[in-house]
């Protein structure tokens, strides 16, 4: 590479650098910007509206009258006199309520109320405009009630044109309202004194049902004091059972002597009572006193002579008749088995105890011990009983005090709140007073001022809606920068528009020493620097949509190139809508059909409009055009171009239109897009960025066109100073460069 060539290519990095800088500086200022574009795009809307709306605050302000503004407050005081109708509650009373306050909510209800209204109109005599009676409804309207927040007052105001007739509307209001209220009160005293009336009777009944009922329950079950009962009832099972265990203790003792003296005597409780009645028999006695005499005679005979003696053989042979008789006796009413020894038969009346005595006796104490013990158990038997069934007796006692307790409470609420109400029928006073008459007012206001502020504030508004919504509704891009982002090619240059010279033909050919024909030959010559070799030599140049200014573009850009001493060819390729030789003004009559059907020689259809350019227009459009664009004819002709010129341009119909842009971008080395902001939108600028991607052609750059001037001053560094410069160059030119002006565009 030269160093001419890297001497220009430092500048212009050196220019991009710059011109990033300058945008960057910039971009705080966009959002005002934009609005204030949005507001000038539709400037003439936005002051229609706003020009209505506040010409219709004027007109209603005009209407408005004087109106003069009465406030009274009541003020609301606690009452300790219970409600008659909640027995033991307090009610009937307003209290201090800072969260809810829905007591006096409740009052201003009843201030609202239509009878409270109407009894005011009656007496004030108010009439509307047409001299009618005022509705309540209409009253309500211009009275405001309102409850002041953490406080037991209420604030009245009323508005009306008539001072005077403001502050009587006020006073007469809350003297109705307080008559109302002890109206009210007398007329709750009368219920309530019927209802004492009716419930005091039955209340006593009740009273004495309970008392009653307390009273056989307590009979039913012998209860006179449950509470001392259980405590009795505690103590006597103690003792029970200090008893029971003495008398079990004595009872085992007792056994125990029986049981011994029962093993020696070999006889049971019965046997022994036999056999002590037996000792004390007559016949008995008898035989024992005979044994005894006859012992007491063996021994004195024994004495005086031997066994074998007579008297002592008689002696015992008497002996043992008489213990054979006592034995058959024994046996007879005892028990044959049962031998008894002499001595137990023995009384003799005397003192001494035989151990037959002492088993009869200790058998008769076990007996007596055992139906002692046996009677513990029964009474221990019936205190558990009673100890038992004490806690379900308790619980009955309880119910049945309670409910007597209730009606006793009941019975004496009653008998209290009938004094209240006798206190109630003496007062007849309500709980609510007059704080503050309302006094007549002596200025006025008629609201005209808000009502102009609210006006312009609601013009404002709607204005700015207006423009909103319009804005939505144009779906067109509108800025430098949404171009940018919705088509990210390279910006080749920045075309401003010019009303002037937009309809003297190619600027570059009138104007060669404008600005703006500089911005042409500055777009040609970044052209060399933003393609890699090789250098393109068809280049096709196209748009989103028509009207964007692509083939303006293509001549001027053609001229620029041209007058720098390159021979260009320009191929007008939009056969449907072609607008060269419009712009050159030449003839159409022959052009590019000629040469594909005719195989007519270029060189006979070109016309040359300026020197080193010439101009192939379509000729007389075919009914298929795209037959032509898509033919070997025409591949011919672009390739004897790219032999015989340094650049061929082809004008070609926008992307999404035709076909034919398609077909032509085939035979191009790259496509220049063309883009104008405030023409495009945004669905057609995504639709000729996909057409592009699929055309796999390389994108050469973009050229936006017609840009505000001051948004062109804005994103291009050199802007105003190219414009200053070309000024002084030509002063004839600088009223044309100055007056200029162009619609915002993306």
């Amino acid at each position: 590479m030269s160093n001419s060539q890297e001497n220009r290519n430092l500048s212009l990095n050196n220019g991009s650098h710059t011109r990033n800088s300058v945008e960057s500086k910039g971009t705080n200022k966009v959002g005002n910007f934009n609005s204030f574009e949005k507001f000038k795009r539709r400037w003439k809307p936005a002051t229609a509206v706003f020009i209505l709306t506040v010409g219709a605050t004027v007109v209603v302000s005009s209407l408005l009258k004087t109106q003069y503004q009465a406030q009274g407050k009541l003020l609301y005081k606690s009452n300790s006199t219970t409600t008659i109708t909640d027995i033991g509650e307090e009610g009937n009373e307003f209290k201090s309520l800072p969260n809810n306050q829905i007591p006096l909510l409740t009052q201003k209800e009843i201030i609202y109320s239509t009878p409270i209204l109407q009894e005011t109109i009656d007496i004030l005599n108010l009439k509307d405009r047409a001299g009618n009676p005022l509705q309540p409804k209409y009253l309500k309207k211009k009275l405001d009630v309102r409850v002041e927040k953490g406080s037991d007052v209420i604030t009245i105001t009323y508005k009306d044109q008539d001072n005077h007739n403001a502050a009587n509307v006020v006073n007469t209001l809350m003297d109705v309202y307080l008559k109302e209220e002890i109206r009210s009160s007398k007329s709750q005293t009368v219920n309530a004194d019927s209802f004492l009336n009716n419930q005091i009777p039955q209340v006593e009944n009740n009273l004495k049902k309970y008392e009653s009922i307390l009273q056989e329950f307590r009979a039913k079950n012998n209860v006179l004091d449950l509470q001392e009962e259980k405590k009795i009832l505690v103590n006597e099972l103690g003792e029970l059972n200090s008893q029971i265990s003495s008398v079990g203790a004595d009872l085992q003792g007792t056994k125990a002597q029986t049981s011994a003296l029962q093993s020696q005597l070999g006889l049971n409780f019965n046997q022994a009572i036999t056999i002590s009645q037996l000792g004390n028999s007559p016949t008995i006695q008898s035989v024992l006193s005979q044994l005894a005499q006859t012992e007491s005679e063996l021994a004195e005979e024994r004495k005086r002579f031997k066994e074998t003696h007579p008297s002592i053989t008689s002696l015992l042979g008497k002996k043992a008749n008489l213990n054979r008789y006592l034995q058959q006796t024994i046996s007879s009413k005892v028990g044959r088995r049962v031998k008894l020894s002499e001595g137990l038969l023995y009384n003799g009346n005397s003192a001494k105890e035989t151990p037959l005595d002492r088993f009869i006796s200790l058998k008769i104490q076990e007996l007596s011990q055992q139906t002692q013990l046996a009677s513990l158990y029964e009474y221990q038997k019936v205190y558990l009983q009673r100890a038992k069934e004490l806690p379900k007796l308790e619980q009955k006692e309880q119910e049945i005090q309670r409910d007597l307790e209730n009606a006793k409470q009941t019975y004496a609420n009653l008998l209290s709140t009938q004094q209240d109400l006798q206190i109630m029928q003496n007062q007849q006073m309500a709980n609510v007073e007059v704080m503050e008459v309302a006094e007549i007012p002596l200025e006025g206001t008629s609201g005209r001022l808000a009502l102009m502020v609210l006006g312009v504030i609601l013009g404002l508004f709607l204005s700015t809606m207006t423009v909103n919504v319009l804005e939505k509704q144009d779906r067109t891009i509108k800025t430098i920068s949404e171009v940018k982002q919705k088509l990210p090619y390279n910006v080749l240059g920045m075309i401003p528009f010019e009303p002037e010279s937009h309809n003297q033909g190619i600027v570059v050919q009138t104007e060669p020493d404008s600005f703006t024909s500089e911005i042409y030959r500055m777009i040609q010559t970044s052209l060399k620097f933003v393609v890699s070799q090789p250098e393109p030599k068809v280049i096709l140049i196209t748009s989103s949509v028509p009207g964007e200014g692509k083939s303006t573009v293509t001549a001027n850009l053609g001229a620029a190139i041209a007058q720098l001493g390159r021979k260009v060819l320009l191929i007008d390729g939009d056969l449907r809508r072609s607008h060269q030789h419009e712009l050159w003004g030449v003839s159409n009559k022959a052009g590019i059909k000629d040469i594909i059907t005719q195989q007519i020689p270029l060189k006979k259809v070109i016309s040359r409009p300026m020197s080193k350019l010439d101009l192939l227009t379509p000729g007389i459009i075919p009914p298929n055009p795209l037959a032509l664009l898509d033919s070997t004819e025409m591949k011919n002709l672009v390739a004897q171009g790219r032999r015989e010129y340094d650049l061929v341009l082809i004008d070609a119909p926008p992307l999404p239109v035709t076909a034919d842009v398609l077909t032509l971008s085939q035979l191009a080395d790259g496509i220049i897009f063309v883009s104008r902001p405030g023409v495009v939108e945004h669905e057609s600028a995504e639709l000729a960025k996909e057409t592009l991607t699929n055309t796999g052609q390389r994108i050469l750059g973009m050229t936006i066109n017609g840009i505000h001037p001051k948004e062109f001053d804005r994103h291009s560094y050199h802007g105003k100073y190219g414009k200053s410069y070309f000024s002084s160059k030509s002063s004839n030119k600088t009223d044309d460069v100055s007056k200029s002006t162009i619609p915002r565009s993306i």
